[in-house]
C-alpha cells in the first residue's frame, strides 16, 4: 500500500525570524539552527519557498523538505525538476550549509538576477537540507565523535547486548580521538617522515611493530576488544536498494529500513519529474569520472554509467571541477548502497554525488598555488598573518626525511592543516589506560569531524562555489517546446497534421538507461479530438528521447475534423515539462493552396 506523504505547513510564528542576510560569520548549522533558517525563509517568501516535514527521525527530529519554485502546485509539478539532498551522512556538515546557503541565495537573488527569476519560474526544486539531523547532531554534542551513522540500536559485535561498548573521553579534552596502544602484537610504526601519524609496519623492510592504534575508549564488556559496540546504527548512504549489501555493519535490516530513507525514496516515486540529482555526501561521481560500460541487455544488471550517458557525467565533471578550481580529477571511493547510485541505476535519472570539501581537495588546490609561487617568489604573501605566507618549515627541508612515499597523502594533508588550521590534529597524549596496565599509551590524532569538513572561514567561499555550480546545473535539464506545426487539408474535412516538438534543454528527455530501466514514460502528443475521428495514427503519439541541445521528433496523424476550426493539443514529458498549443484548419476554399 503507498503510503500517504506527510506534510506539515511552517507558516506559523514558532520560531524567531533570522534577519536577511543570515549570521555575520559563518558556522555549522545544527537542526534548531536548520529549522530557524528555513521558517525564515518560508515566510520571506511564501510565494517562492514551501518547507514541509517529510519524516520523523528516530530521536524525534523533523525532516525537511524545502521546495522552491513559482506558480501553482499543478505547474511546479509539471515543470522540469532538480533534486538536492544533502547531511545524508552524519559527518557531513558541509553539505547541509551548502543547501542552505544556496536557498537562501536564489531568494535573495530572485529579484535582483533575471537567470535566478527564469529559474523559479520554469524549473522547480527540491532541496534535503539534512536527512540525517540525529547524526550530525553528534558534532554539537559533548564529547564530540564523529560518527556517520543514525542512533538506531545495534549489536554489532553480535554478542547479543547492544551498544554496550562504544567510546570515552579519557583524556577530559572533549574529543574522541585515537588511542596508540603500545603493543607487541600491533601492526603499525611512527610515520619515519612525520611522527605524529602512523603507518603499518612492512616486514620487508625490517620494520617491528610498535602499536596497537585504537578509538578512545575502555574495554567496557571485558571481551579484549575496544569500543567495537558503540551507539548506532545505519548509515543512510548504505541503505538504498542497488547494490544494497545484507549484513553489512552499517547496512541495516534492509533496504531504506529507516524512516527517513523510506521517505526520501517515497518522495521520489511521488515525483517523477526530477530529472536531476546530486547528493552531497562521501560518494563523489564529479572529481573523476565513473567507469562506464556497454548495457548488457535486460539480462543482467547494470554495473557501470552506460557508455551512452557517460559523456553527461564526463562534461558535467569538468565543469564542476572548474567551478571549485581542480585542474585535474582526483580518486573517489564509494560504498555500495548509495542513494546517488539507486537513483540512476534503478530509477534512471542523472545523479550526481560530491563530497563539498575534504584535505585532499584543499591539498589539490593549494598546489597550482604554491607553484606559481615556485616560480615566481615575489608573488608570495609577505603578510605574516597570511595563513598562505611562507613557514619556516618551508624554506629549508626538514633533516633526517627518507624516500618513502607511504603515507605522504596524509602528510599533505598534515601539512595543509599545519598551515590553514593548526588546531586540528591533537598532538599525542601520555595516559594511564587501567586495560593496558604497564605500557605506553598515548592519546591524539585528528580532531572529530576536521577531514570531512573545511574549517569554518573557508565556508562562505565553498558554498558560493558549490551554489554556482548548483544553478549552471539546475539550467542543464531537458525542456520541450513545439517548434513547428503544419496542417494540411487533403479533402473535405479531412487534414494532415505534423507538430515537430524540440528539446531545447542540455540533458535527453530521457537518459539511455532511463529507457532501459522504464522508469520514465515517453513524451507523447496528444490531440483533442474522439478517437474515431483518426484515419491514420493515434490520438496519443509516443515519441522516442529526444536528444539534448535540440533534439526533434514528430508526431503525424490524418484526422477527419468536421465543423471544427482548430484542434487543441497537449505534448508532455516526464522530465522536461509540458507544453499546450492549437492546431488551425484550414478553410475548404483553402484545398487548393496545398
Amino acid at each position: 500500500m503507498k503510503r500517504k506523504l506527510r506534510a506539515k505547513w511552517m507558516w506559523t510564528s514558532l520560531f524567531v525570524a533570522l534577519l536577511a542576510g543570515g549570521a555575520a560569520a559563518a558556522d555549522y548549522y545544527d537542526h534548531a539552527t536548520t529549522t530557524e533558517h528555513l521558517a525564515s525563509l518560508g515566510r520571506q517568501d511564501p510565494n517562492t519557498v514551501r518547507v514541509c516535514e517529510i519524516a520523523k527521525s528516530r530521536e524525534g527530529r523533523d525532516v525537511w523538505m524545502v521546495e522552491l519554485g513559482q506558480g501553482s502546485d499543478r505547474d511546479r509539478a509539471a515543470r522540469p525538476a532538480m533534486l538536492v539532498v544533502a547531511g545524508i551522512e552524519g559527518d557531513d556538515l558541509a553539505g547541509p550549509f551548502t543547501a542552505i546557503s544556496w536557498i537562501e541565495r536564489l531568494v535573495r537573488q530572485r529579484n535582483e538576477d533575471p537567470n535566478a527569476a527564469k529559474l523559479l519560474e520554469t524549473t522547480t526544486i527540491y532541496v534535503v537540507p539534512c536527512l540525517n539531523p540525529d547524526a550530525t547532531e553528534r558534532y554539537f554534542a559533548k564529547p564530540t565523535e564523529e560518527i556517520g551513522r543514525n542512533g538506531a540500536p545495534n549489536d554489532e559485535d553480535h554478542d547479543g547486548l547492544i551498544d554496550e561498548d562504544g567510546c570515552e573521553d579519557l583524556n577530559g579534552d572533549g574529543l574522541i580521538t585515537m588511542m596508540r596502544v603500545e603493543d607487541k602484537e600491533g601492526r603499525y610504526i611512527a610515520d619515519p617522515n612525520e611522527s605524529r601519524l602512523m603507518l603499518p609496519a612492512d616486514p620487508l623492510k625490517g620494520e617491528v611493530p610498535v602499536w596497537k592504534l585504537l578509538p578512545e575508549g575502555l574495554d567496557n564488556d571485558h571481551d579484549k576488544r575496544w569500543n567495537e559496540d558503540g551507539p548506532g546504527g545505519v548509515n543512510f548512504n548504505r541503505n538504498f536498494p542497488y547494490n544494497y549489501k545484507y549484513f553489512a555493519a552499517d547496512a541495516g535490516l534492509h533496504p531504506v529500513s529507516e524512516t527517513e530513507t523510506r521517505a526520501l525514496a517515497d518522495f521520489v516515486v511521488a515525483h517523477p519529474n526530477i530529472g536531476i540529482v546530486l547528493t552531497y555526501g562521501a560518494a563523489d561521481n564529479l572529481r573523476k569520472t565513473p567507469r562506464s560500460a556497454a548495457s548488457p541487455g535486460r539480462s543482467k544488471p547494470m554495473e557501470a554509467i552506460s557508455d551512452k550517458d557517460i559523456g553527461y557525467f564526463e562534461t558535467l565533471g569538468k565543469a564542476y571541477r572548474a567551478k571549485l578550481g581542480l585542474e585535474k580529477e582526483l580518486e573517489v571511493a564509494s560504498e555500495p548502497g548509495t542513494f546517488s547510485d539507486w537513483m540512476y541505476f534503478h530509477r534512471g535519472r542523472l545523479s550526481l554525488a560530491a563530497r563539498p570539501w575534504d584535505p585532499a581537495m584543499a591539498v589539490a588546490l593549494a598546489k597550482p598555488q604554491k607553484d606559481q609561487e615556485k616560480k615566481n617568489p615575489e608573488a608570495r604573501s609577505r603578510d605574516p598573518n597570511d595563513p598562505n605566507a611562507p613557514k619556516a618549515e618551508e624554506k629549508k627541508p626538514a633533516k633526517n626525511r627518507s624516500d618513502d612515499k607511504r603515507g605522504k597523502d596524509e602528510r599533505d594533508q598534515l601539512a595543509w592543516f599545519d598551515g590553514h588550521s593548526p588546531d586540528a590534529f591533537v598532538a599525542w597524549q601520555a595516559i594511564e589506560h587501567p586495560d593496558f596496565p604497564g605500557r605506553r599509551v598515548e592519546i591524539g590524532g585528528f580532531k572529530p569531524f576536521v577531514r570531512t569538513n573545511p574549517p569554518l572561514a573557508m565556508l562562505d567561499e565553498i558554498a558560493d562555489k558549490q551554489g554556482e555550480f548548483l544553478m549552471d546545473l539546475a539550467g542543464r535539464l531537458p525542456r520541450i517546446e513545439v517548434a513547428r506545426i503544419e496542417c494540411r487539408l487533403l479533402a473535405d474535412s479531412i487534414y494532415e497534421i505534423e507538430i515537430l516538438v524540440a528539446n531545447t534543454g542540455f540533458l535527453p528527455t530521457a537518459l539511455a538507461h532511463g529507457e532501459t530501466s522504464q522508469q520514465i514514460l515517453p513524451t507523447r502528443v496528444t490531440l483533442d479530438l474522439a478517437p474515431e475521428c483518426f484515419l491514420a495514427g493515434n490520438r496519443t503519439t509516443f515519441l522516442p528521447a529526444l536528444a539534448g541541445s535540440g533534439g526533434t521528433a514528430k508526431a503525424r496523424c490524418t484526422v477527419h475534423a468536421a465543423d471544427r476550426t482548430a484542434i487543441g493539443f497537449e505534448v508532455v514529458s516526464t522530465l522536461a515539462g509540458r507544453v499546450k498549443g492549437t492546431v488551425e484548419l484550414l478553410k475548404p476554399d483553402d484545398i487548393g493552396r496545398n
